[in-house]
């Protein structure tokens, strides 16, 4: 080994995060296990100034030689105090120097404790720094020992530091037989040592650099391979299991990551970060949409804060509210600035927050509820777990997989009466497209038995008609915002209409209806339907028999808690004579006025005298309500009488807005 001690100073460079340490770790072990070679590791970044950088160094150099079992190495020992001490007291190091004078100085990290040994050998007059370095190189050729220092992370310590640690390699430890093999960034330390500004502040670094070390290796940089490679070990490591990416959105912010990290460092920051945050919502939210933010989290931190305080600019279902610049922004059809919305911070991950939230391009992109893009999976991703009142995806898909239909059914409406079915069809709007396509032909039914009233006429508030309206939508939406769903939209509508139902499909149907522009207050296409044209046609032609029947004999009024089957027929003028006659004599007493009066215009509600009268007799309704009302009135719940005090005003002509005036 004596013929390889050449004093060498080897540099291993490479941007922050590329993995120096490790390699230098690795190089370590391997000279570690090699005969007659003595290993000595320094990290300039726990040590502060020149005397501390000095201390440090020799401490180093002198644990390794003390570590080994063979005298003449341990003898090294020695001749490292004595060339040590002649730096001390030649005034190369101020601090070391008074402290081994015996001052109160700021000697630190053992000189005390190796003082008294080196000045038992140096003499009153010690020999120069030359003469004991030559008697250490020589003592190390002897020994026939190589001695490898191995210095990390330079590009950490403060500008001042890097120049210090560079002129005592230079300088102090230039020591025959002494190699070096120092990790650093070069651009970072090359701006450390030069001097001046701008392109004179880069040359002279270089020229600096070029002086110290010998001879540059660059680690080279990842390529996507070892990236993918990196990722999926470190997958592995923390036990957490991500599936390959199947849709488009998914291989996009794959891609994008694997892109963009450029460090192993980076990798491990990723996923330490992702294997902790994706426990907190796995099964809510989209794994790769869990990645992309814990990127963001990791490269920009400060995003996060913004995504907080912006979410209804973000999202896809925003909750319309706050400022006029803010719901303005919402609702303006151009593109969204990100760094308008977020920050400077987002400026560098613009690119990623635009796979994230398709609003941002304003694309029309898969968008299931899975998506970091919904309002509910980003509220629980920004605070790690489910937003107040907000069900689990289990507790759904437990109701969802119920074959029993009749038990279903139960179950829902025992969840309707104690005020948590709103949740569950909010979470179901997120779920669905993930939801086995069986449940669609039990679900939808039970869930239209469960929102009939008991009893069939309105006797207080109720929710079934918000109810219906939320679980209509979830379905009408499935198909709207990917038409590969259509057949699921079609297997519910048929179990629906199977079973009499006059809640869902109406509702279905009546919104088809407007975006094709087949209603008297439409014309042309306005978009926006989740069945085709023709499939929209088809339904009606075949529900309106149905839905005229229903009308005839009363029952789209008693127990159903909307009146959308009556809205189909009476917007594609199909509320002939026989219908209003049939109609108004179905207005015969309090119960029914104030039921239909509940469903149509209950506190916060209104509407115009004409759509009143094209469905009845606007005058024989009125003179009704004022010859029952009176004492009977005040018998009535409060809100089922204001609802039906407001309607009586329309009914008049007056504005309902005003009745308690």
């Amino acid at each position: 080994m004596g013929r390889w001690a050449t004093g060498y100073v080897v540099g291993l460079t490479g941007r922050w995060g590329l993995g120096k340490s490790s390699v230098l770790n690795l190089t370590r072990e391997k000279l570690g296990t090699m005969d007659r070679t003595i290993v000595a590791y320094f990290n300039p970044w726990l040590f502060k100034g020149r005397d501390e950088l000095l201390v440090g160094f020799f401490n180093a150099l002198r644990d390794a030689m003390g570590r080994s079992n063979r005298e003449e190495v341990k003898s090294l020992v020695g001749f490292l105090d004595k060339y040590w001490g002649a730096i001390s007291f030649a005034g190369h190091s101020i601090a070391v120097a008074w402290d081994f004078a015996g001052g109160a100085g700021t000697g630190i990290f053992g000189w005390k404790t190796w003082a008294p040994r080196i000045r038992g050998f140096l003499t009153p007059k010690p020999s120069s720094p030359d003469v004991e370095r030559r008697a250490l190189e020589q003592k190390i050729e002897k020994s026939k020992c190589a001695v490898v220092v191995l210095i990390d992370e330079l590009d950490r310590v403060e500008d001042a530091e890097v120049r210090e640690v560079a002129q005592l390699v230079k300088a102090v430890g230039d020591i025959r037989g002494v190699s070096y093999l120092v990790a650093y960034d070069q651009q970072r330390v090359v701006e450390a040592l030069g001097r001046g500004v701008g392109e004179e502040r880069r040359q002279s670094g270089e020229n600096y650099l070029e002086k110290i070390i010998q001879h540059p290796i660059p680690l080279r940089p990842l390529f996507q391979s070892d990236t993918e490679a990196l990722l999926t070990a470190a997958l592995n490591d923390h036990g957490v299991r991500l599936d390959e990416a199947q849709t488009d959105d998914q291989k996009r912010i794959w891609d994008h990551l694997v892109g963009a990290i450029e460090t192993p460092r980076e990798v491990k920051r990723l996923i330490g970060g992702f294997a902790v945050l994706e426990a907190s919502v796995r099964g809510e939210i989209c794994a790769y949409d869990v990645l992309g933010y814990c990127w963001i989290l990791t490269k920009s931190p400060s995003v996060r804060e913004a995504l907080a305080r912006e979410v209804d600019e973000l999202v896809s279902d925003p909750n319309i509210g706050g400022t006029p610049d803010q719901v303005r922004r919402i609702l303006d059809d151009s593109t969204p600035d990100v760094v308008a919305i977020l920050g400077e911070a987002a400026a560098s991950q613009a690119t990623l927050l635009h796979l994230l939230f398709p609003r941002l391009s304003r694309e029309d992109r898969e968008n299931d509820g899975d998506r970091l893009s919904r309002r509910r999976n980003l509220v629980r991703m920004l605070y790690l777990g489910d937003p107040p009142g907000s069900l689990r995806r289990n507790d759904v898909e437990e109701l969802w997989g119920e074959s029993d239909i009749s038990q279903l059914a139960v179950r829902l409406r025992t969840l309707e009466q104690q005020g948590t079915l709103a949740p569950i069809l909010d979470r179901l709007d997120d779920l669905l497209p993930a939801l086995p396509e069986s449940g669609d032909r039990t679900f939808w039914v039970a869930l239209s038995r469960a929102l009939l009233r008991q009893s069939d006429w309105i006797s207080g508030p109720e929710q079934a008609r918000e109810l219906a309206d939320d679980a209509a939508n979830v379905l009408y939406q499935l198909a709207r915002r990917d038409p590969e769903r259509r057949p699921r939209l079609q297997t519910a509508i048929e179990s629906l209409v199977d079973d009499g139902d006059l809640i869902l499909v109406p509702w279905v149907l009546r919104r088809n209806l407007f975006a094709h522009g087949l209603t008297k207050h439409t014309e042309g296409q306005r978009g926006g339907e989740s069945l085709g044209l023709e499939e929209t046609q088809q339904l009606l032609e075949r529900e309106l028999p149905r839905y005229r029947n229903a009308v005839l004999d009363g029952s789209a009024l008693r127990r159903v808690p909307t009146v959308e089957a009556m809205y189909v027929v009476a917007n594609t003028n199909h509320w002939d004579e026989k219908l209003h006659q049939a109609f108004t004599s179905q207005l015969d007493s309090l119960h029914p006025i104030a039921t239909f009066a509940a469903l149509l215009v209950p506190p916060g509600y209104t509407a115009s005298r004409e759509s009143f009268a094209e469905l009845f007799d606007a005058d024989v309704v009125r003179a009704r309500i004022e010859q029952l009302g009176g004492d009977n009135l005040d018998a009535m719940n409060p809100w089922v009488r204001e609802s039906l005090r407001r309607m009586g005003m329309i009914l008049s002509g007056r504005d309902p807005h005003f009745l308690h005036d």
